[in-house]
Formats: C-alpha cells, sequence, structure tokens
C-alpha cells in the first residue's frame, strides 16, 4: 500500500510523456492531475482505522499497532508521491517510453475494451452474476462458523500422561521409558524430556511433602524449526503409544489465545433461588452434553454435591398428632446432635480444657430415622410416642456443598471443552438448541452462556460498528473529494466486491471467520475504494472534457487499468508472505492477509467492469463544466 500513491502519480507521468509532452511538463501535470484522487484514496484507508480508538478489550490490543503504523506510513507515502517522485521523474524519463502489453495500445486494453462493451449491453446479467456470487460465498463461509483467532503453532509439544491407578512408579518409568522412544523415531524431533508433576509442582513451590502422587508425568518435545509440520504426527504417536500402553495421553501442539481469556469452550450459567431445580437443571445439561461427540471434560454437578436424607414433614398430620413443624425438627434435631459441654479446671496454676460427650447418641442410619419415635404431650399431661414415618416422608438426596452467588443470586456454572476439528460456535448453538428443545432446564431456572462463544460475539459485534463507522467516513471523505453525493455511492459498491472476493479466499483456504479475518475486511473498505476513486475521477474528467458516458468509461477504464493492476499487484504481493504463513505465530494474522489478498484479487478485477456498469445506470445526468469566472462575484 505505500507504492500505490506513487505508482498512480509514475504512472500517469509516464503516460503523459509517451504522449509527446515534455519530461517537465509530464511530471507537473501528471502530479497534479491524480493529486486529488490519492489524496481521497489515502484518508479513505486511513479513516477505516479511526474507529479503532472507540474500542476496547483483547481486539483494541491486537490492532492498535497495526493501525498507528498504517496511518503514519501511509501519510508519508502520500507526501513523497506529490513531492519527491514527480522531481525524480523529471530527470529520470527523459528517453522516449516504450509500449508494452498493458499500453493503452496494447492487446490487454483492446480485449478489455471489448469485454466492458459488452457488460454495458448486458448490466442486469452481470450485477446479478456478482450477487448471487456474494450471497453464495456469504452463506458458505458463514455456515462453517466463527472462531476469536487461528490457534499458533509452536516448535514445541507439551503432554500429560496418567497411568492406571494400581501403577508403581517403577510403571510409570517404563512407560514414559517407552514412549519416548517412539516419539524420538518421528522425523524432526530433536529432544524429549519428562518429569513428574508431582515434582514440577514442588519445583514452582505448588507441592507439600506429601505429595506421593507418581502416575502423572508431564513429557516436553522439541521439534526442528523445519519441521513444524511435524506436530501433528508427533501428537498421533503419542496418542497410539497411550493406548498401547494403557495410560491417557492428551497432547497441545497449539497456542490458543482464548485459553489464556479465561474463556476458552462452553460455558453455561444457571440462575435460580430453588438450589434443587438448580442442581436438577445442571445434571440434566451435563448428561446431554456427555452424549454429543463434539465436547469433553464436561464438568460434573455430582463432584460438588453431597448425600443427604431429606425429612419432609406433613404440616396437617403433625397437627392432628399435635406437632408442630418446629418440634417435629426439634425433636430430631436433639436425637442427631452429640451434646457436649466445655469446662475449665485449674489445676497447679495451669487451666485445663475439659470437654464433656453424651457417647449414647451415635450415627443415626435412614432406618434409625424410619424407626424414630417422638413424643407427644397430651392434654391430660401423659405423653405419647408418634412413628415419624406418620407425620413425614424420609428420603435420601443429594444437595450442592457450595452456593456460588453472582450479582446476589445463587448460581451454578456447567463447562464443557470443545474437541479438536469442531467449532466453537457451531457446538454452543447445538447446545443452545438442545436446552431450548429438551426442556432441561426446571420451571424459573435462568440460562446465560458466557463461554468463549459469547467473547466472540461481543468481538464480533465491535469489528461491525467499526467497519459501518469506517464506511461512514469513507463515503463523506469522497464527497467532499467529489463535490456530489452520487459519485461516492457508485465508488461504495466496489466493497460488496471485495468482502466476496474475501470470503472466496476464506473458503478456498479452508479458513473460518474470525475476529483477525474481520480485521481484513475493515482493511479492505479502506484500500478497494482507491480503485474505483482514480476510475471515476478519470471518468468525471473525460466527460468534462466533451465525451460522452459510454466513451469516457471505455477510455477511463483503459486509461486506468495500468495503474489499477499495479498498486493491486505490489499489495498482493506485499501480503503474500503473511498469507503464507511464514514463521512462528504467523497464523494468528494469516487470516488477515489472505482476505485482503482474496479481496484485491476479484475487485480488481471485477471493479473495472461493474463500476462502470453502476455509473452508467446513476449517472445519466450531462456534466457541466463551470469556469472560473463564472465564480467571480458581481458587484452591482
Amino acid at each position: 500500500m505505500l507504492v500505490d500513491n506513487s505508482i498512480v502519480v509514475i504512472e500517469n507521468t509516464y503516460r503523459l510523456r509517451s504522449m509527446g509532452y515534455s519530461a517537465v511538463q509530464a511530471a507537473v501535470s501528471g502530479a497534479s492531475q491524480v493529486a486529488g484522487a490519492i489524496t481521497a484514496s489515502t484518508l479513505t484507508t486511513i479513516c477505516v482505522f479511526v474507529p479503532i480508538l472507540f474500542i476496547d478489550g483483547l481486539t483494541r490490543e491486537l490492532f492498535m499497532d497495526l493501525a498507528l503504523t498504517v496511518t503514519y506510513s501511509l501519510m508519508a507515502s502520500l507526501i513523497i508521491a506529490l513531492s519527491f517522485v514527480p522531481a525524480v521523474a523529471k530527470g529520470l524519463l527523459i528517453r522516449k517510453t516504450k509500449k508494452t502489453v498493458i499500453s493503452r495500445e496494447g492487446r490487454v486494453v483492446a480485449w478489455y475494451k471489448r469485454n466492458v462493451a459488452w457488460a454495458l449491453l448486458h448490466k442486469k446479467r452481470v450485477v446479478l452474476a456478482a450477487l448471487a456470487l456474494l450471497i453464495a460465498s456469504s452463506g458458505l463461509l458463514l455456515v462453517r462458523g466463527l472462531e476469536f483467532m487461528p490457534a499458533m503453532t509452536t516448535y514445541q509439544i507439551s503432554a500429560s500422561i496418567t497411568m492406571p491407578e494400581d501403577s508403581t512408579l517403577e510403571d510409570t518409568i517404563r512407560v514414559n521409558d517407552k514412549i519416548s522412544e517412539e516419539v524420538r523415531k518421528v522425523d524432526g524431533v530433536e529432544s524429549v524430556g519428562v518429569m513428574l508433576a508431582s515434582n514440577m509442582g514442588q519445583m514452582f513451590g505448588m507441592s507439600s511433602d506429601d505429595d506421593s502422587d507418581t502416575r502423572e508425568t508431564s513429557m516436553y518435545i522439541v521439534l526442528d524449526k523445519k519441521k513444524e509440520k511435524q506436530a501433528a504426527k508427533v501428537a498421533k504417536v503419542m496418542e497410539k503409544a497411550g493406548k498401547k500402553y494403557g495410560c491417557e495421553v492428551i497432547t497441545s501442539a497449539d497456542v490458543d489465545l482464548t485459553e489464556y481469556m479465561g474463556s476458552s469452550g462452553v460455558s453455561i450459567q444457571l440462575y435460580s433461588n430453588d438450589l434443587d431445580d438448580l442442581r436438577l437443571s445442571g445434571m440434566n445439561i451435563e448428561d446431554r452434553m456427555r452424549e454429543m461427540k463434539s465436547l469433553e471434560k464436561v464438568s460434573d454437578v455430582n463432584e460438588s454435591s453431597t448425600q443427604e436424607v431429606k425429612v419432609t414433614v406433613n404440616k396437617n398430620a403433625a397437627m392432628k398428632q399435635g406437632l408442630t413443624v418446629a418440634q417435629v425438627y426439634q425433636q430430631i434435631a436433639g436425637k442427631l446432635t452429640k451434646d457436649k459441654a466445655s469446662t475449665k479446671i485449674n489445676a497447679d496454676g495451669e487451666t485445663i480444657d475439659v470437654s464433656v460427650e453424651n457417647t449414647t447418641s451415635g450415627e443415626y442410619t435412614l432406618q434409625d430415622l424410619t424407626d424414630m419415635k417422638l413424643l407427644v404431650d397430651k392434654k391430660d399431661g401423659t405423653k405419647e410416642k408418634v412413628s415419624l414415618t406418620n407425620i413425614a416422608v424420609i428420603s435420601r438426596d443429594a444437595s450442592l456443598t457450595t452456593i456460588n452467588h453472582d450479582n446476589q443470586r445463587r448460581n451454578l456454572n456447567v463447562t464443557a471443552g470443545v474437541k479438536d476439528g469442531y467449532n466453537i460456535t457451531k457446538v454452543t448453538s447445538d447446545v443452545r438448541r438442545i436446552i431450548n428443545n429438551e426442556n432441561l432446564v426446571k420451571p424459573g431456572v435462568e440460562v446465560k452462556y458466557s463461554g468463549e462463544n459469547e467473547e466472540i460475539m461481543k468481538s464480533m459485534k465491535k469489528m461491525l460498528l467499526m467497519m459501518i463507522v469506517g464506511i461512514i467516513l469513507v463515503y463523506l471523505i469522497m464527497v467532499a473529494q467529489f463535490q456530489s453525493l452520487r459519485s461516492p455511492f457508485i465508488i461504495i459498491f466496489t466493497l460488496p466486491l471485495a468482502f466476496t472476493g474475501g470470503m472466496l479466499a476464506l473458503l478456498i483456504t479452508n479458513n473460518v471467520l474470525s475476529v483477525v479475518a474481520m480485521m481484513g475486511f475493515v482493511m479492505l473498505v479502506g484500500i478497494v475504494v482507491n480503485n474505483g476513486i482514480v476510475l471515476v475521477d478519470c471518468i468525471n474528467r473525460f466527460r468534462l472534457e466533451g465525451m460522452d458516458t459510454d466513451t469516457a468509461i471505455i477510455e477511463a477504464g483503459s486509461v486506468r487499468m495500468r495503474p489499477v493492476l499495479m498498486t493491486a499487484t505490489t499489495t498482493i504481493l506485499g501480503l503474500m508472505p503473511l498469507a503464507l504463513g511464514i514463521g512462528q505465530g504467523a497464523e494468528m494474522m494469516q487470516p488477515v492477509a489472505i482476505t485482503c489478498i482474496g479481496g484485491l484479487l476479484y475487485a480488481t478485477a471485477t471493479t473495472l467492469v461493474i463500476i462502470p456498469i453502476l455509473y452508467k445506470w446513476l449517472s445519466r445526468k450531462h456534466m457541466v463544466k463551470i469556469k472560473d469566472e463564472e465564480l467571480e462575484i458581481v458587484n452591482v
């Protein structure tokens, strides 16, 4: 992008020089003719980054430096293109220019003129085809789901190995040695290290001397930097070895930033004042999530629950026997509680604590409660025994050991991890649909989703807002440039073309729409309109010189084809190393380059055809050039 302004200036100077103008005339006129166009195109590219100043969160942290770098660099490139480049062009473009394939008299331009003339005769057919491709590419990309950002491969693979419960230290060492030997046979593996999980905890001061677990180990594999693609093969070898030796192996060869955000996977928040409904709803959701092939490591409500015996008193039955609910619970509590009495004895100047315990009240079982008799005071002063089962229902159940609160509301969190190969947004949509359709949640329990999917949606909304504000700013800048509302409106239609190309590129490269890819679409808003600005500016200039609309459209396309192709080519070549993902961590910004390259390729090819059609539809009025003398104020 940094050389785009200079390319437009040099190309226009070269064109004037080939028409017979002197070097000085070509240099001065070449820069002045396109000064307004390249200024507007630079401002449109810069202004799409302005909204990033008003968003917050990780999105701002990721792209703020990129926005500032592009802004300052483009401003410098504009100054150089309008000052330094014409001065240098005057001295270098002395010799007579040669005709090339893409010069105005070349075969490419002649072929282009024929195709534009055909497109102008079949306007509806061309526009409908472009619209159909936009809808198809959008649908195919959105069906694949969304993600925050792609995982980054590293040169190091980590794995946790868990042996069966009855394994000894010798078994752990033997199995880990065998797995290490098999991993070392894989091409590209430089070194393998194994450490007991308990020793690792002690090294960081996180383990006590009582830790004696020798079943868990951590294995680290370092790959050759030139063989980083072998990470997947190493992971498969380790998983097969785990099944072979009867141990559990979990490998990790990618770095997922969402894990560091604390929001990886599916997370469901349940709210209710009734703890039983809260717990049962959580269990229903967890049981259903365990049946889904796309989820793993589902949380377990039972792990945070304890078994309990419930006594539900029938108020009416108790009143018939002369008991209140409070009296029933008081007698039950008295029988279940171990009475203790404490005192202090002073002996020889020392104070000794003495506790007296009633050993007759031991541990009660469910059968003891069933056989329990309660005493009832009769009106005649006598006492009568009443069986507890006559006035209450005794049952065994479980309840939460801890009660979490969120904004003073009782809360339960249900979580699950997403397996490799599945998209988080699609999985979350499946979970949401299952919960809504299968009535897994008790009435009165509120469900909220707070996992990785929600973070993605928040970031996507911010990026969409940033794109909309950027489009508005781009339009206003073009209005100031063309002093018209119609011409900028025509140029704005290059954006759907760019979006189509960007989505097709993501589909072809098997990428998912992510927040990082959305940054590529935001950049396309400022980049792609540059070609439209240069083309429409040239069409208007030719019409003001007296050409009819069709001739002006075709001639402007042939004149501006070379700078349009050159600027697009240089930008694409500059983004190519990033699109190829060369270097460690390049995967994070790779979708930006892929989106921009796809958008530029498609938009460049179609802008030279679609914009003339739209111009033909929307600019039918005759253009009149106002002379400077007519703008003078008349003093009468």
